[in-house]
This record gives C-alpha cells, structure tokens and sequence, in this order.
C-alpha cells in the first residue's frame, strides 16, 4: 500500500484514550532506542541488530492487518530510525572518523560525514516504502516563510553567540569571523539532518493516527529525550527540557511551513554556540 494513499485518508482511534495508548507506545519505541544504544556499544551489529529487525516486522505484521494498516508506517519510520542510529554510530566511532574531531576542518568533514549517513538512508528507504519525499517534507512548501523565520533565528543567534564570545569569553572578534564559515557549515548540516531525522521522517505518520497535537508532543518528547541518551546528569536533564520546547516550536513551524526547510535553519541557528564551544578550543 503505498505511503500516499494513507496520507490523504487517515484512520484515527476513536477515542482520546486511545491516541494516549498509542503515544506511550510509541514513545516507549524511541527510548528502546536509547535505552539499547546506552547499555551496548551503540553500533550496529550481533547486539543491537535486532531492535531495528522488531520494528521492521511490526511494521510488516501490522500492514499486513485490516484492523493494524494504519500502524504500520509509524513502526517503519522507527525501524528507519533506529537503523540510521545504530549505523550512524558505527560511522561515526569508527578509527577512520574519529580523528577528524581533533581538528576544525576535521569537524566539518565529520559533520558531512554524520549527515550523510542519516540523510541517505532515510531517502533510499523511504523510496522503498514506495512514498515520496514530501511524506517526509522534503518538499518547497511555504519556502518564503520558512526562509523569512529561519534566516531570522540563524541571525540573531550569531549575533548573540558574537556578543558573549567576544564581550565576555574574551574571544578576539578576528578569530570569530574565521570560525564563521565552519559554524555555518557545522550548524546547517546538522540542522537538516536532525529535523529530516527526527520531525521529518515521523511528524506525517503519526499525524495519521494521532493527530497533530499529540504527534508534535510526541516527536518533541523523543527528540528531548536523545540529548540524555549518552549520560545522565542535571545538566543534561536541563538541555532536555530546552531542546523539548524548542523541539514543539520547530515541529510546529514544520507542518505550518509543509517543509523541512524553515525548522532546519531555525534548528541551525540554535546550534551555532555549541558548536562554537566545540571549536573555539581546536586548530
């Protein structure tokens, strides 16, 4: 069945309690994903290969059902998910990556690196599924506003992250502006990624069943909770909570804008600090 067609004719449980079942369920599949990527080594292989194998064959039983059919895409954006997380950390924690991060432009190369394992999968099997790239909102949509806001965010958080770098870090204005391009890179990189990854891939499926109140809570919640997945500790717990709120806004402007374009940009400029925090003490 194809993706397109579950789209334009949503099937919804009938009633709130249902959606609240369906949301812990779901909610429970993404921190399986942490959960398991915490306690192994994260990468994909003998340990951990059976968790994107369960989600694939819920997907599959539950496509296969009459009274399920409406399911079965949410468990195959988890499978793709989870597959991508697992792959990715094979990539990425690998002795051929690694030592690109000791370095600025390693950094960067790293950063396309990261991005292009999780955006290629995702495309190659989304197109499996036979759906097309707007189900995960790769897609023009409102370009002007989601340019309008988005370049708005980007400014306005370089400007800030300029001002506490140099006005009170010390940082000499003629180092930030030679880390300028690398952070750009660095930040609109990993937007597209994250908001492909996280919203993009998800926010459609489970506005079909759900609903698009509990789907952008839901998918905040998730994305929330991936900032504590390595270690837990107060601070992260309040990173978590920001990157929640943040995570509502950006799924928010995403359906509003019907595009993935708008939210990478506002996700990139969010980022623009961290990854100065990142460099400011590299080569």
């Amino acid at each position: 069945m194809d993706i397109r067609t579950q789209e334009t004719e949503p099937s919804r449980p009938k009633s709130l309690m249902q959606r609240l079942g369906l949301s812990v369920l779901f909610l429970g599949c993404g921190l399986l994903v942490f959960i398991v990527s915490h306690f192994t080594s994260g990468e994909l292989n003998v340990q951990t290969f059976w968790v994107p194998s369960l989600f694939l064959v819920a997907a599959i039983m539950t496509r296969r059902s009459a009274r399920l059919n409406a399911h079965w895409q949410v468990f195959y954006a988890f499978f793709i998910f989870s597959f991508v997380w697992l792959f990715r950390h094979s990539v990425l924690d690998s002795s051929l990556v690694q030592p690109f991060y000791s370095t600025i432009t390693g950094n960067v190369v790293a950063q396309l690196v990261d991005s292009t394992v999780v955006i290629g999968p995702i495309v190659l099997l989304t197109f499996a599924s036979r759906a097309n790239l707007a189900s995960i909102f790769l897609r023009r949509g409102d370009l002007r506003l989601g340019l309008l806001v988005g370049l708005a965010v980007i400014a306005i958080f370089y400007v800030l992250t300029a001002v506490i770098g140099i006005t009170i870090a010390g940082m000499s204005s003629g180092f930030f502006l030679s880390l300028t391009p690398f952070l750009l890179i660095l930040a609109v990189a990993n937007g597209f990624k994250e908001e492909l990854w996280f919203r993009g891939l998800f926010l459609n499926k489970y506005e079909t069943i759900l609903g698009f109140r509990l789907s952008n809570f839901l998918q905040a919640a998730i994305f929330a909770a991936s900032v504590v997945e390595a270690e837990f500790s107060s601070i992260l717990l309040g990173f978590a909570l920001v990157s929640f709120f943040l995570g509502l806004g950006l799924g928010y402007l995403m359906r509003r804008t019907g595009s993935i374009f708008g939210s990478s940009l506002c996700e990139a400029g969010a980022t623009i600090p961290i990854f100065l925090m990142v460099l400011s003490g590299l080569k």
